[in-house]
C-alpha cells in the first residue's frame, strides 16, 4: 500500500509540485505513514470539514482538498474522492469562512445526516476524554457503518434510518470476541478503571476491591417495584399536583399518609411537616433529581419525564440509581463512599471498614474526612485563629455528615437497608445490594467531559 501511495504521490508532483505536497500533508493526518487499511469515511469526513480549515490557510484549502481528492482517484478511493469534490463541502468552507461557530454547526450536521457518526445509545454516551478502547470502538463502529451504508443496511435520509442504525451499532458493539468480550465490555472497564483512579477523587480508592462488581453493574430486581412504590405514590399524586407549604414543603397532610403507608418512623411522631419526615425529604429531592416534578405555584406537579417514569417501574429504577451518583461534588461523595462500605460489609454485618463500637455513619465520615472531604484538626497556636479553625472544621465536618445521612434516608425510605443492629449498623437487602451496584455503575461508565 505504501508503493502505491508513493506512486500517486509522484505523479502528483509531476503536475503541481505544490499540491502534491499538500495531499502529502493531508494524508500524514489521515493515515499516519500510509497506512489506508485504517482510513475511514468518518476521518475523511472530518478532516475535510474540521481539520483542514485549522490545518490550511484560507488561501490554500480549496487548492489542499482539491489535491487531496486527485489522490484519492488516483488511489481509487472513489468515494472519499467525492467527500473532497462535494458542494457541500465547498459550502461548509465558505460558511467557515464567514463564521466559525456556524463551520462548526455545519459540520456536525454533515456528518450526523451521513450516517457513519457513531450514535449515542441509552447503554453508551460517547465521551470526549476517552481512552484507548473507546478510541478504537468509536473508529471500528464508523467503519462498520460504512460498510452497512454501502450495502444498503443502513440508508441515511431514508424513513426509520436513524432506527436503523442504532439498532446497527448497538449490535456491533456488543458482539463478543475471541475473548469473549465486546467493545462495550471493553469501554465499561476502562471507564471504571479511570474513574475509580481519578486524582481528583481520592475517596473512590475504598471502591477498589469492588471493581469487578462495579464493571459488571445489576440488572433491574424482581422487587424493583416495592421498592420503587414511594416514588410511585408521590409521582401519581403529582399528577393531580401536591399541595405545598409557603416556602415550598409537601404538604403535612400528605406527609402525615406517606409516613402511615409506608410506616416510616419519624420524631415527631405523627410527622407535623415535612422536616419531620427524613425519607421524604429524601424522595422530594430524589424526584427532583430525576426531573420527574417542577414546582407550579404552590403546587409539585409532573414533568414530561415523569410521566414517562411514572408509567414504567423499571426505567424509574435506573432513573432513581443514575441520579444518586451524579450529584457531583461532596453529594457524590458521599453517595459513592456509603453505597461501597455497605457493599462490602461481609454477611455478618462487620465490613472491610468497620471499627468495633464505630455506626455507619461515622464510618462514611471517616472515609471521606481522610480522603480529603474536610480540613483536618487545627495543629497551630491556641487563641482566636485556633478557634477560628476549629469553627470551621467542625462545620465542615457536619456538612459531611449531613450528605451520609441524607443518602442513608433515601436507601430507608426505598426499604433497601436492613434494621439497625442496636450498633448502627445496616446491610443491604438483595434490591439494596441491586440498587447500589447500579448506582456505582452507572457513575463509572458515564463519559468523562474533562480530564
Amino acid at each position: 500500500m505504501g508503493e502505491a501511495v508513493a506512486s500517486a504521490l509522484a505523479e502528483l508532483a509531476r503536475r503541481d509540485g505544490r499540491a502534491a505536497e499538500m495531499a502529502r500533508q493531508a494524508l500524514d493526518t489521515l493515515a499516519p505513514g500510509n497506512d489506508l487499511e485504517g482510513l475511514n469515511q468518518h476521518a475523511v469526513q472530518r478532516f475535510c470539514w474540521f481539520e483542514l480549515p485549522a490545518r490550511f490557510s484560507q488561501g490554500d484549502r480549496s487548492t489542499a482538498l482539491r489535491a487531496l481528492g486527485n489522490l484519492f482517484s488516483l488511489l481509487q478511493l472513489y468515494r472519499y474522492a467525492q467527500i473532497c469534490s462535494a458542494p457541500a463541502t465547498t459550502h461548509l468552507l465558505s460558511v467557515h469562512e464567514k463564521d466559525h461557530n456556524a463551520g462548526l454547526a455545519m459540520y456536525e450536521r454533515l456528518m450526523w445526516e451521513s450516517g457513519v457518526e457513531p450514535p449515542d445509545l441509552p447503554e453508551l454516551t460517547w465521551g470526549t476524554v476517552v481512552g484507548d478502547a473507546e478510541i478504537q470502538a468509536r473508529q471500528e463502529t464508523a467503519s462498520a457503518l460504512e460498510l452497512a451504508i454501502s450495502l444498503g443496511d443502513v440508508r441515511p435520509g431514508k424513513h426509520g434510518w436513524r432506527h436503523a442504525q442504532e439498532r446497527f451499532t448497538r449490535s456491533f458493539l456488543t458482539r463478543p470476541d475471541d475473548r469473549g468480550l465486546s467493545h462495550l465490555d471493553r469501554i465499561r472497564e476502562e471507564r471504571v478503571r479511570a474513574w475509580l483512579s481519578s486524582p481528583a477523587h481520592p475517596h473512590r480508592r475504598h471502591l477498589l476491591p469492588l471493581v469487578g462488581r462495579i464493571i459488571a453493574g445489576a440488572d433491574v430486581p424482581r422487587t424493583a417495584d416495592a421498592a420503587m412504590a414511594p416514588l410511585q405514590r408521590l409521582l401519581d399524586l403529582a399528577e393531580d399536583g401536591i399541595a405545598l407549604t409557603q416556602i415550598g414543603y409537601i404538604s403535612p397532610v400528605v406527609v402525615r399518609a406517606m409516613c402511615e403507608d409506608f410506616g416510616w418512623h419519624t420524631s415527631p411522631e405523627p410527622p407535623r411537616s415535612e422536616t419531620d419526615a427524613t425519607q421524604l425529604i429524601a424522595l422530594h429531592q430524589m424526584m427532583r433529581g430525576m426531573r420527574a416534578v417542577r414546582r407550579a405555584g404552590r403546587r409539585l406537579v409532573l414533568t414530561r419525564r415523569g410521566r414517562q417514569l411514572r408509567e414504567d417501574p423499571e426505567e424509574m429504577w435506573r432513573a432513581a440509581t443514575e441520579t444518586l451518583c451524579r450529584t457531583g461534588g461532596l453529594e457524590q461523595a458521599a453517595a459513592e463512599t456509603l453505597l461501597g462500605m455497605l457493599l462490602s460489609r461481609t454477611p455478618q454485618g462487620s465490613g472491610s471498614h468497620s471499627r468495633r463500637g464505630e455506626s455507619d455513619m461515622i464510618t462514611a465520615e471517616r472515609l471521606l474526612t481522610d480522603s480529603g472531604w474536610a480540613p483536618p484538626e487545627p495543629q497551630g497556636p491556641a487563641g482566636r485563629h485556633a478557634a477560628a479553625h476549629r469553627r470551621t472544621a467542625e462545620a465542615a465536618s457536619d456538612q459531611v455528615r449531613a450528605m451520609v445521612m441524607a443518602v442513608s434516608w433515601l436507601l430507608d425510605a426505598l426499604g433497601l437497608l436492613t434494621e439497625d443492629d442496636g450498633d448502627g449498623h445496616r446491610e443491604l437487602t438483595g434490591a439494596g445490594r441491586a440498587f447500589a451496584l447500579a448506582c456505582l455503575h452507572k457513575s463509572a461508565v458515564a463519559p468523562r467531559a474533562v480530564v
